[in-house]
């Protein structure tokens, strides 16, 4: 089975085409006072099955696909490729 996501990632790390500053991702993140962090595609160093591993500062995060709640695309707001409110699963960019 064909895991959108992930192949979404998978572009984002090798697409040469893409721009990855553009990509802004929103995750569940249970330490910041929001209850969300945000990171850029620019972050992202390798994509797993289940989640994928940026860096953040200095150091490495995994982030499970499944606290993902939102993934926009594009200058300022941007369109929204991925959002779990909205049960939005528009992958192409």
């Amino acid at each position: 089975m064909k895991n959108p996501m992930r192949n979404f990632f998978a572009r984002v790390l090798w697409d040469s085409q893409l721009r990855k500053e553009l990509v802004v991702v929103r995750f569940i993140s249970r330490g910041s006072p929001k209850g969300y962090e945000e990171f850029r595609g620019s972050d992202v160093v390798s994509v797993g099955r289940d989640g994928l591993l940026i860096a953040s500062g200095s150091q490495e995060k995994y982030i499970p696909f499944h606290r993902i709640l939102e993934i926009r695309y594009g200058e300022r707001e941007g369109k929204i490729v991925f959002s779990r409110e909205l049960c939005l699963y528009d992958f192409t960019i």
